[in-house]
């Protein structure tokens, strides 16, 4: 008897390992206060990722105040409610959550390396400061984009190119000031906020402005707008306000993160993909690669537009390219309902006159 026990047990160990091999605890770090299309679609992507190998814990790390002061406040609210968890691997979505990861994660999530992803690049400052870290900039193809700017609507004859101050942001606007040379000779490039002799910012009330003023042959291309001249962090959530009032002229995004909002759409980055290809590195890492060693490709951007949108200013749709929001055709129907009622009424009405047409004829 014991020695059939003793032949059966290493066959019993290996049916229980797979079900003793707990999903590893990931802590997903939004740069938001609550949850946006584009928090969604990375909290979607990176769980599609993970698969049953990851289990993901989403926490918004904004506080409603952008002082000092209210983020150590958020920090001492979230080591309470986190109490007890222990995260094995931290992605931080978003600028606010990958500084928010460096100052405050060794101490809520101890020894856990963190992947950043949904970044406009992966600045090396950042980076020397977190001692295990992987940042995953998004693949911005601003060159591609005026391209397909002017193979939509060839008749443009300016560009509203926008941008907020940010030091990571002049890099996008000599990628669209250089991408525009091209098709100098039939439109301008314009950078609201960035025009010489023109001393004002280019704060959230000049943006709306410029969203309602533009003319009928320009278009906007949003670069990155991300911060107020003050710095105060500006919300996904803010702009898509903005977009739904303002908008006069077709608006092209590189960033998938105000659907059904009024803007076109374009060469955007998507959620899920940043969120799949943060759950591509966390799975290496599962498989006992280092994070501080890997050297993550950007997130790739695709064409992906709002069916509605393109409708409300008469564009086309590439080939090859996503729709979303599709209108919906609209069936005519009769001024007044041709019910069984009015039927009876009418034909009613129709006999009684041949009856009286015969009564009277002469």
């Amino acid at each position: 008897m014991h020695f059939r026990l003793l032949a059966i047990l290493p066959l019993l160990c290996l049916l229980c390992a797979p079900a003793l091999a707990a999903p590893a605890q990931v802590a997903l770090l939004h740069s938001d206060r609550s949850s946006t299309p584009w928090t969604d679609a990375v909290a979607a992507g990176l769980a599609e990722g993970l698969g049953t190998d990851g289990e993901v814990r989403r926490i918004f790390v904004r506080p409603e105040s952008e002082s000092e002061d209210a983020y150590d406040d958020m920090f001492e609210a979230l080591s309470a409610e986190l109490a007890g968890y222990s995260a094995q691997y931290v992605v931080a979505d978003g600028e606010i959550a990958f500084a928010f990861a460096r100052k405050y994660g060794p101490l809520l999530f101890p020894n856990a390396p963190v992947v950043a992803c949904s970044l406009p690049e992966a600045d090396a400052g950042d980076m020397a400061l977190c001692t295990d870290c992987a940042a995953i900039p998004m693949g911005y193809d601003i060159p591609a984009s005026v391209d397909l700017i002017f193979a939509m609507r060839p008749a443009t004859r300016l560009v509203v190119a926008v941008a907020d101050n940010a030091e990571e942001s002049r890099p996008l606007m000599d990628a669209a000031n250089k991408a525009m040379g091209k098709y100098a000779d039939r439109a301008q490039v314009l950078f609201p906020g960035f025009e010489p002799g023109n001393d004002r910012k280019l704060d959230l009330d000049l943006l709306g402005e410029t969203l309602a003023s533009v003319p009928s042959d320009g278009v906007v291309l949003l670069l990155d707008y991300s911060e107020e001249p003050d710095e105060t962090p500006v919300s996904d959530g803010q702009l898509e306000a903005l977009f739904r009032e303002k908008i006069a002229s077709p608006v092209f995004v590189m960033r998938d993160a105000w659907p059904d909002s009024g803007v076109v759409g374009g060469l955007m980055i998507s959620g899920v993909d940043a969120g799949r290809d943060a759950a591509g590195l966390v799975r290496r890492a599962l498989g006992g690669e280092p994070v501080r060693e890997m050297l993550p490709r950007p997130t790739a951007p695709s064409l992906r537009f709002d069916g509605t949108a393109l409708a409300r200013f008469g564009l086309q749709v590439p080939e090859q390219a996503g729709v979303v929001n599709t209108p919906q055709a609209v069936e005519e129907s009769p001024a007044l309902p041709v019910t069984g009622l009015a039927w009876g009424f009418g034909l009613a009405a129709v006999v009684g006159l041949f009856v009286y047409l015969r009564r009277y004829r002469p």
